[in-house]
Parts: C-alpha cells; sequence; structure tokens
C-alpha cells in the first residue's frame, strides 16, 4: 500500500526561535503518521528545508569533476532524493542510466542495494571502482551490501532485478544527441559516449523517435518499481538553434503514458557550476543561458488499473 508522507506542519506553529536559526523544533524527533507509516525518516527541519522547490545547494564535489562524464549528477542529489522518499526500510534502488553510478554510490552510502546499467564499459567500470569501500569509504565501516553497475544496455535491466522487486529509482537519461553536437554556450567539443553505434540513444538523431526508444526502457522501470514507489528523473530542456525542446514535458507524457502518476518536480539551480558562459545570440537573437535542470518525481500507483 502506498506509504503516505506526513501531513507539512506550517511555519506558523513551529518554535519562534526557529527563524532566529534555532532549528530544534518539536518536529525534529520522528513521530507516528495517523496509520502507523512514515514517508522517510526526516526530522520536521529536514523535510521543511528539503520541500522548498528550488534546490540551490547542491553540485559536485572536486573527485567528480575529475571523472570527466559529460552529462553526470553528483552522489549528493540521489542521496538526498533517497532521503525524501524512503524509509531504512526500503532497500532496493534502481538507476537505469547508471553513468559513472552516482545513484548507486548514494544508495550503498546510505546503507541501500543499488542497482544501475551502464552501457559504456568505460563509465561502468569507473562507477565499480567508486564504489570500492576500500578507496572511497575508508572513513566509514566497511558496508557489506552488494552494490553494483552491470555494463549492459538498459533495455535489459528486468535481467538484473524482479518485478515490483525496487524501492526507489533515479536516473538522468541520455541528453538526446547533444553530445555529438558543438556547444555554443560552452563550447563543449562533440564526444562519444559509448562507442556502441547501435545500441546508444545518443545516436538517434530524430527527436520522436528518441523518445519513443525510451519508452521500453521506462516499461521496465515500472514493471520492476514496487508499487507506491517513486521514480525520479532529472533532465534539462534542449535548444538547437532556433528550436527549443521540452525535454522535461515529453518525459512526462511518456511515463505517464505508461503507468506513472505525476507527482510533482524540483528545480535544481546549477549556476554556481556555470562560470564558463557567454551572450547567447548577441547581438541579433536573445537567448537564454539554460542554468536549472528538472527532477521529475513519479509515482507507480499502489493499484494500476
Amino acid at each position: 500500500m502506498f506509504q503516505e508522507i506526513l501531513a507539512e506542519k506550517p511555519l506558523s506553529e513551529l518554535s519562534p526561535d526557529f527563524e532566529n536559526g534555532n532549528h530544534q523544533t518539536d518536529q525534529d524527533e520522528p513521530k507516528p503518521s495517523p496509520n502507523g507509516k512514515r514517508g522517510n525518516d526526516l526530522d520536521g527541519a529536514s523535510w521543511i528545508k528539503y520541500s522548498i522547490s528550488i534546490w540551490s545547494d547542491i553540485k559536485k564535489t572536486a573527485e567528480e569533476i575529475a571523472l570527466k562524464h559529460p552529462a553526470m549528477f553528483p552522489a549528493a542529489l540521489p542521496e538526498r532524493l533517497m532521503q525524501c522518499f524512503t524509509t531504512s526500510q526500503d532497500q532496493y534502488i534502481l538507476d537505469p542510466f547508471a553513468g559513472i553510478g552516482s545513484t548507486i554510490l548514494a544508495a550503498k552510502k546510505l546503507g541501500k542495494i543499488g542497482i544501475g546499467i551502464e552501457l559504456s564499459q568505460e563509465y561502468a567500470a569507473k562507477a565499480n571502482a567508486r564504489l570500492n569501500p576500500q578507496s572511497l569509504f575508508s572513513e566509514l565501516e566497511e558496508i557489506t551490501l552488494t552494490s553494483v553497475v552491470h555494463r549492459d544496455d538498459s533495455n535489459n535491466l528486468l535481467k538484473y532485478v524482479q518485478p515490483e522487486s525496487i524501492d526507489f529509482g533515479v536516473t538522468s537519461p541520455p541528453y538526446w544527441d547533444i553530445l555529438n553536437q558543438k556547444r555554443s554556450a560552452d563550447y563543449k567539443e562533440i564526444r562519444t559516449y559509448s562507442g556502441d553505434k547501435e545500441l546508444d540513444l545518443g545516436n538517434i538523431a530524430d527527436y520522436e523517435k528518441f523518445i519513443e526508444a525510451l519508452r521500453p526502457i521506462f516499461t521496465n522501470v515500472f514493471i520492476a518499481l514496487k508499487p507506491g514507489k517513486y521514480f525520479c528523473v532529472n533532465v534539462m530542456d534542449i535548444r538547437k538553434k532556433d528550436r527549443l525542446y521540452s525535454y522535461h514535458e515529453e518525459i512526462k507524457n511518456l511515463m505517464c503514458s505508461i503507468g506513472f502518476k505525476y507527482d510533482d518536480l524540483i528545480i535544481w539551480d546549477r549556476r554556481a557550476e556555470y562560470n564558463n558562459m557567454r551572450p547567447l545570440g548577441y547581438p541579433s537573437v536573445f537567448r537564454i543561458n539554460r542554468a536549472h535542470e528538472f527532477i521529475l518525481i513519479f509515482l507507480k500507483p499502489a493499484h494500476h488499473c
């Protein structure tokens, strides 16, 4: 059954010291909801902080920047999402486009089991190297749970997970063929992602065909996810010359057509990381420098018809 989240307490009902920096409130100790279930293990102060619809405090670490993945999100992002949408009882986390393993790393850090799928042999190897507790978690107690990134086509994810076995998922799908284009906004050069021309979705030139190629993958995600559980998708809209592609809207429509409920979205403000911008279109056409991404929040209904 769907785990109902606790109703937020209005700011007016918090301790008067809250706005003065004293975050010790009567919400800090978890309290049972009327039906005895919790949506997560957050205290009241963290619940309020993370419920703000714009997240501006998440950015890559120096170690993550050095990995040079063309479109990664930092492990801090899926870690926070797991804190928002799972409890300690939720153990199995999925990322069908795992990249260098940020989601799987965050799952392992939180004592969960992460399962990732990654097409690129290079990035799958880097992801599994990051999951080595000897190198990355030397300051923590050794974690014995098994988390792994499988080098495979995301269409094959049901080879690695059972139907209705996943408690939560986060992913960032390919940004169409954007890596194959020379970018004017930040001067980044053309890059080949995986070297697999047939299976790499980034090699699909037609936008509609690219979106449809995501359908079987997210359908398998829907099958793998337990009813009443959440799945989050991180995307950014795409501009090609004079056309803006509302990628986040396409993903929303696709996921809803599969059977997911579109629950909400978060704006990820990345201005702190964008320090190499130029005046796009200057001086003839004013263009927007995109420095935000969307985190789309989807729910698999408890009773899907």
